[in-house]
């Protein structure tokens, strides 16, 4: 049974937004969890990377460099969070 990819990017979106703030995560990290926990049912690092990418393209996760490459959730810049702030107030 192949494993759905919307599923597995779900489990990833919902790991890193709890470590959000506390934590930063290698994507290695990220998808050797996943492959660990999906790897009996056919799931492969190949399949991992897919899932990651579907996050990435969506821009529910972003990469960040500092000092070596991690995934985490959007920030948002203070000009966006002005303009955020300032059409929930209309």
């Amino acid at each position: 049974m192949a494993v759905d990819l919307n599923v597995v990017a779900e489990d990833m979106f919902e790991m890193v937004k709890e470590v959000a703030g506390i934590k930063k995560l290698k994507p290695g990290d990220v998808l050797k969890a996943m492959v660990k926990k999906y790897g009996d049912q056919g799931f492969t690092k190949k399949d991992a990377k897919a899932a990651i990418r579907i996050l990435i393209d969506g821009e529910r996760l972003v990469y960040t460099y500092i000092n070596g490459s991690f995934v985490e959730l959007p920030h948002e810049d203070g000009a966006a969070m002005a303009a955020n702030e300032a059409a929930r107030n209309k």
